[in-house]
């Protein structure tokens, strides 16, 4: 009795160990980039509007996010997501062991939808190794989407309530929000366009362009280090700071009275597409300050430079209230509105009236 019950629990046993598991399909796609088939998944009839991103730290990619009024994507009210698991390394069995660790999950949490990509932490690819995920993703109109995956690329379009990624090392491509936009990154170029509300973005070493920016009631903000700020039609209180970068700010209509733009050594051009009792202030130290208005503005003009610098005023019919070496302020129209230009260091002062017929 007892060699019969061994037998079969050796049986067992055996059954267990040798079943083959079905491996994932899995080809070469580049040299050095091995792939699965694009995979599926989609929750259906979500609850919460809000869609929640999270990866692991040692994986990278790129997320598309569309919404569903885009044509092709589902006009139901859920969220799909297709996506590949990549391994980039010099070997197909060592990637499958790699894409065999990548794991994308969604579901349903209190706070909306969550996809979270998870590999582990310590991965086994490093140098020139990498685990990725490319997805793009479909979620219904105007949701909020937070986004913490600090090396993927990011490119979306709403309408999204939304969009919050506080934190990362990836490029942004984001257009069309409603409500409120949040992004941080490093190193890598940001641009924006058709965004309402609540703005903060900022990034370094690299350019961030924002386009159709309208935020009458709220702040919009922008940072760099030793990259170009361009900014085209916005309207809104502005609050612009660069190191080692030009700013060029475009078909701006300030709002408000904490309207700053301030730069350390890199140009500043801004055109000012209308005004009235609004405040701007912009300083500068180590190069210019060019500055575009209508002809017909009501404003103080209060200029100032450092010695051998200088301020040109043209095409503007004003009156002048304090005129001397380094220092001048005139008054155009009623002078009802204020912009306040000063550079603490070498740099010169331009500022010019623009007909609107021009």
């Amino acid at each position: 009795m007892k060699i019969a019950i061994s037998f079969i629990l050796i049986s067992f046993f055996s059954f267990h160990v040798f079943v083959p598991i079905q491996a994932q399909d899995i080809f070469k796609k580049d040299n050095n980039l091995y792939s699965t088939r694009e995979l599926t998944i989609s929750i259906p009839n979500i609850d919460h509007r809000k869609l929640i991103v999270k990866s692991a730290m040692t994986l990278s990619g790129k997320l598309s996010i569309v919404t569903s009024n885009k044509e092709g994507a589902s006009s139901d009210n859920q969220v799909i997501v297709n996506y590949y698991k990549q391994a980039k390394t010099d070997s197909e069995s060592k990637a499958i062991d790699f894409i065999d660790l990548i794991d994308v999950s969604l579901e349903k949490v209190p706070e909306g939808i969550q996809l979270e990509l998870r590999a582990p932490n310590p991965a086994p690819w490093e140098k020139m190794d990498l685990g990725l995920v490319n997805a793009d993703i479909v979620i219904p109109e105007f949701c909020e989407v937070e986004i913490d995956a600090p090396y993927f690329d990011v490119t979306a379009e709403g309408p999204f309530e939304s969009m919050a990624i506080p934190s990362s090392f990836g490029r942004f491509d984001i257009q069309y929000v409603t409500e409120k936009l949040s992004l941080a990154t490093l190193n890598r170029r940001v641009a924006i366009k058709n965004i309402s509300g609540s703005i903060d973005v900022s990034t370094t070493n690299s350019s961030l362009i924002a386009l159709d920016i309208n935020c009458p009631d709220d702040k919009a903000i922008f940072r760099n280090d030793g990259g170009d700020i361009k900014i085209d039609g916005v309207t809104g209180q502005l609050n612009v700071k660069n190191n080692y970068g030009r700013i060029e700010i475009k078909n701006f209509e300030p709002r408000g009275q904490e309207n700053y733009i301030r730069d350390f050594n890199g140009p500043i051009d801004v055109s000012i597409l209308s005004m009235t009792d609004q405040q701007l202030l912009i300083s500068n130290r180590f190069e210019d300050i060019d500055i575009t208005v209508p002809d017909n503005i009501s404003a103080i003009l209060a200029l100032a430079v450092d010695e051998g610098n200088k301020i040109e005023v043209s095409n503007l019919f004003f009156k002048p209230d304090l005129v001397r070496k380094n220092r001048l302020n005139l008054v155009v129209g009623k002078g009802k509105g204020l912009i306040n230009g000063s550079i603490s260091g070498r740099g010169n002062i331009f500022v010019r009236g623009i007909n609107e017929g021009e």
